[in-house]
């Protein structure tokens, strides 16, 4: 059915007739006047083609059109309720709120291990799905599949927001009896064999990355052997072959003594990227929304 040309505001005198069956007591219930409810009535009558009410001694009494509208008209009020309630005020001690993130996995190794204290401790009902950073994660995060991406900033459409979380330094480890020296020249860097973290790069793709960048603006190239998608993956590689690894100095901090890794200097500067947490606009002033913005900024700060 069509709602064009209905008055929807009949919904709030229709149930207050449904349930009084009386047309002055329907109106001192939505505060109308008697007269108005009269009205109302009569608007309705036309709209069902049914009297609704009809007369049964001093009472007014439901036709079976009248009866058969109880449970519809009372559910439709009940959602309207709903659409128009004032938003509850969010409360992490008892929110059962349902977030879910989008991160390359070395923001989940950053973020998830004080992300899990926290919520253990201020917010024990709140429930978070983690997932790996999709190609589309722009589009996801416009439908509302995912609440925020976690990982590399990049610039956003107007439609998002985002937020900086940090800033990544590069560092380079080989494993430990690797011959290459500690301080290798560009061309002897290009010259090893190296592995890339590509976290969103398609199968198809050539791999490509800042270093690589940086390398053809000295005419040289370098052999990327191996690509993979996560962080955690590339340093246990790296501890069993002789592939090199340039990455983010704090990722890698953790595996040089756990894997018996080494650092290489790098021959050039490779400068320095930005972490971020981007959500969709819709969701800025979402009170859940910010408590959670602001517990994952937290875990950067005190990291």
């Amino acid at each position: 059915m069509q709602l064009h040309g209905v008055d929807t505001n009949l919904i709030i005198a229709l149930r207050a007739l449904l349930v009084r069956q009386n047309v002055t007591r329907a109106a001192k219930d939505v505060g109308l006047s008697q007269s108005s409810m009269s009205h109302a009535l009569s608007r309705l009558r036309a709209h069902f083609d049914d009297p609704l009410l009809v007369p049964a001694g001093r009472e007014l009494a439901l036709t079976e059109r009248g009866k058969s509208l109880i449970a519809p008209v009372a559910d439709a009020v009940a959602h309207l309720e709903r659409v128009f309630a004032q938003a509850e005020r969010f409360d992490p001690r008892t929110s059962r709120r349902v977030f879910r993130i989008a991160a390359t996995d070395n923001l989940e190794l950053y973020v998830l291990p004080q992300l899990a204290a926290t919520l253990q401790k201020t917010a024990p009902g709140v429930n978070v799905r983690i997932c790996a950073l999709p190609p589309d994660w722009i589009v996801a995060l416009q439908r509302g599949v995912i609440d925020l991406k976690l990982g590399r900033k990049y610039a956003v459409p107007g439609v998002l927001n985002s937020q900086d979380l940090s800033q990544e330094q590069f560092a380079c480890v080989v494993r430990r009896r690797h011959p290459a020296r500690p301080r290798p020249s560009r061309q002897e860097y290009a010259a090893l064999d190296h592995i890339l973290v590509a976290p969103t790069a398609p199968l198809a793709a050539e791999p490509d990355g800042l270093v690589d960048a940086l390398l053809a603006k000295q005419g040289l190239r370098r052999r990327v052997v191996m690509t993979v998608p996560h962080f955690l993956v590339a340093p246990f590689v790296v501890a069993n072959s002789d592939l090199v690894l340039t990455a983010p100095a704090r990722l890698l901090a953790p595996f040089i003594k756990l894997l018996d890794l080494r650092r290489l200097e790098l021959p050039m500067k490779v400068g320095s990227y930005k972490l971020s947490q981007v959500w969709a606009a819709r969701n800025r002033d979402d009170e859940a929304h910010r408590w959670l913005r602001g517990a994952i900024a937290q875990t950067l700060r005190t990291a």
